[in-house]
């Protein structure tokens, strides 16, 4: 998985097997797009439902592709989730959007990429 930032976009390019997983080979969202960037060492704010359409969960393993809530869709492509309802993930960067189709983009991502992409989104980092 790559992300690449410009300076009003941000793309996520599934590389092989997670463009098979995710039923997706990647997305793109608008700068302008984006209300918020966090990173979280344990992530666990499920909405009340989400439904899988379309995408992979393998227990313990995966959660990738389209999540449908009552929210509006839901992105996700997760590693290694604990627990099978309302599981926890380690290291997860959401992105909350007020446009695009996905209401979140929540991605697995280490500490230093996921503080690179706050960086950008601050205006940090020119792209």
């Amino acid at each position: 998985m790559q992300l690449l930032m410009s300076k009003s976009e941000l793309k996520l390019r599934l590389e092989g097997k997670e463009q098979f997983f995710a039923l997706r080979a990647g997305l793109h969202v608008q700068k302008s797009d984006i209300i918020s960037v966090t990173w979280h060492e344990i992530f666990q704010d499920w909405r009340k439902w989400e439904v899988r359409l379309p995408g992979t969960s393998a227990p313990r393993a995966l959660m990738a592709g389209s999540y449908w809530t009552e929210e509006g869709w839901d992105f996700l492509y997760l590693k290694k989730p604990h627990g099978l309802i309302k599981p926890f993930v380690h290291n997860v960067l959401v992105i909350e959007t007020n446009q695009h189709k996905y209401r979140r983009i929540l991605l697995t991502q280490d500490k230093t990429e996921g503080d690179a992409i706050i960086a950008w989104y601050n205006g940090k980092n020119k792209g």
